[in-house]
């Protein structure tokens, strides 16, 4: 009886121990990127919205980085006339955090490999939890919603463009160059210089206008959410939910193959 006891016992351990082997098999394996680019659109969407909210709120981006380099150089010289002298702190914070957003997320993607399942599941729902820390420091009216030369503001203004950052790292550490996700200035160059612009078969040409268009929209949703509620909180809470959706979706990629 003891030696059946003995023989037994380790068949029990296996089986108890193999759903958190496939478990974490299952989240270290590599993902299969082909369909990649669709969550990165959405990122594109997000970016508008948020930057829509953003700029009707508080007068700063917290993707597009351009605009917010010429709000520093027009604050030098006070310009524009009548604009408030936190201008360019506001945009200063965003550069910065947007860069440091980067830097965490590329570090991140470099020592663990950015195709792993639970490397982009865990990036996309921390950038959530950015977009969540702001929503509630705006709703509980810690950072004033309608004042952006209160100085609190800038409290905010960096879990915003932080999370815009490691967004862009991440379309970068999956190789597609032509979906910045936050900046559509260079996406509007290389479509005007592609010389297979007409090419029925064309993948980047595909990508990049779904970029002007998923932005676009997005923006488009940001304005109109800001103007019918009245606040830039809705647009928080719809962009957060969307990027846990997003953290989410990466568990349901199917996995690469070992070719």
């Amino acid at each position: 009886m003891q030696n059946g006891d003995t023989e037994t016992a380790p068949l029990l351990g296996n089986k108890q121990h193999k759903p958190k082997r496939q478990l974490r098999s299952f989240l270290t394996e590599n993902v299969d990127i082909h369909y990649a680019p669709l969550p990165l659109l959405v990122c594109c969407f997000l970016t508008g919205l948020i930057d829509a909210g953003s700029y009707n709120a508080w007068s700063v981006f917290m993707g597009m980085q351009t605009g917010n380099t010429v709000f520093l150089a027009l604050s030098s010289a006070n310009l524009p006339a009548g604009s408030d002298s936190l201008k360019w702190a506001r945009s200063g914070v965003s550069i910065l955090s947007l860069m440091f957003g980067s830097l965490i997320a590329g570090r991140m993607y470099t020592a663990v490999g950015p195709t792993r399942r639970l490397t982009l599941t865990s990036s996309f729902l921390l950038q959530a939890l950015c977009i969540i820390i702001a929503a509630v420091l705006v709703q509980t009216d810690t950072v004033p919603e309608r004042n952006p030369t209160d100085k609190i503001v800038l409290v905010a203004i960096p879990f915003l463009a932080a999370q815009s950052g490691a967004q862009v790292a991440t379309a970068k550490s999956l190789g597609f160059s032509e979906l910045p996700t936050t900046v559509l200035t260079s996406v509007y160059n290389d479509l005007a210089s592609d010389g297979k612009l007409s090419a029925r078969d064309n993948p980047k040409r595909d990508r990049r206008l779904g970029s002007v268009v998923m932005m676009l929209l997005g923006g488009i949703c940001g304005a109109w959410l800001s103007r019918g509620t009245g606040t830039f909180t809705t647009v928080l809470w719809v962009g957060a939910a969307m990027k846990v959706l997003l953290g989410l979706s990466w568990l349901l990629f199917s996995a690469a193959s070992e070719d």
